[in-house]
């Protein structure tokens, strides 16, 4: 055989080379299999572990396509229809959500449900008089007034502290649990009225704060607000015992002002006792009559 040149061997490799390309590519093109179309319908299921008592985020769940004939249930199809949903048990990661898992309303939480969003339940000690005679209730608003006295600041002060503060709770009867509430009016329907120990406000977590300072160092009444909503009235200064004595003396003063007595003026006969000149008593002296 004659021997071939260095072109000739330079293009049986490249054939080659382009040949063994082509089957490789084949090979490669026949082995990768396309990702199977999985069948079914959509279903929201758990990324992770979900505690009960849990509010649901996005990042805790996903929609899942499940074969019609594994969907449980009361599975919930639409993501949004949980997202900011609470848990009333554990849902496990990979399983799927079902209704009978969230609590439908805030209340069936419990107390924590009836608490808005941005507010915490705060608890303070009133009386039949700095909780107004007993009439409130939970739902009702209210503004909270402090009174200091002369050790803690200087002089006595009086101020509203805070305005149209919503009430949860007097004593243990709330909105959250109606149907004790109700048991408890009747059995003291005929009792009168239930003095209140206790009224749990929701306040922003700073409110709170001085709150539970101006109960510490003061006195709180809470004055109750119409049933009507109306806005916050212009919370003026402190009043203090300066501002309200200085008030009454004004008008006591102008009140002695406007009783004084007149003159005094010279008296007369009557007031002094002198005995006026009466008539004549005529005396006869014979016969003429002085």
């Amino acid at each position: 055989m004659a021997k071939l040149s260095s072109k000739g061997l330079t293009a049986i490799a490249l054939v080659l080379s382009f040949v063994t390309a082509i089957l490789v590519y084949n090979f490669l093109n026949q082995s990768v299999q396309k990702p199977p179309v999985v069948e079914g319908e959509p279903v929201v299921t758990a990324r992770v572990d979900i505690p009960a008592k849990t509010r649901i985020t996005a990042a805790m769940v996903q929609e899942s396509r499940i074969p019609v004939e594994y969907i449980q249930p009361g599975a919930v199809r639409e993501l949004p229809k949980v997202i900011g949903m609470v848990t009333s048990e554990t849902v496990v990661g990979g399983e799927q959500v079902l209704q009978r898992r969230l609590f439908t309303d805030g209340k069936q939480v419990g107390f924590s449900g009836v608490i808005p969003a941005g507010k915490r339940a705060l608890t303070v000690g009133v009386s039949e008089i700095t909780g107004v005679a007993g009439l409130l209730k939970a739902g009702d608003m209210v503004d909270a007034i402090v009174t200091f006295d002369q050790q803690v600041v200087g002089d006595h002060v009086s101020q509203i502290l805070l305005q149209n503060i919503l009430v949860l709770a007097v004593n243990k009867d709330s909105e959250a649990a109606p149907e004790q509430r109700d048991a408890k009016k009747e059995a003291t329907k005929d009792a009168g009225v239930i003095k209140a120990t206790t009224v749990t406000l929701a306040v922003a977590p700073d409110d709170a704060a001085k709150i539970a300072l101006a109960e510490e160092k003061g006195k709180l009444r809470f004055a109750l607000r119409p049933y009507l909503p109306e806005g916050s009235d212009p919370v003026k200064r402190a009043v203090t015992p300066t501002d309200i004595v200085g008030v009454q003396k004004s008008a006591i003063q102008q009140g002695k002002e406007q009783s004084a007595p007149p003159p005094a003026t010279a008296p007369t006969g009557a007031e002094t006792g002198a005995a006026k000149p009466g008539p004549g008593i005529p005396v006869i002296r014979g016969t003429k009559i002085e």
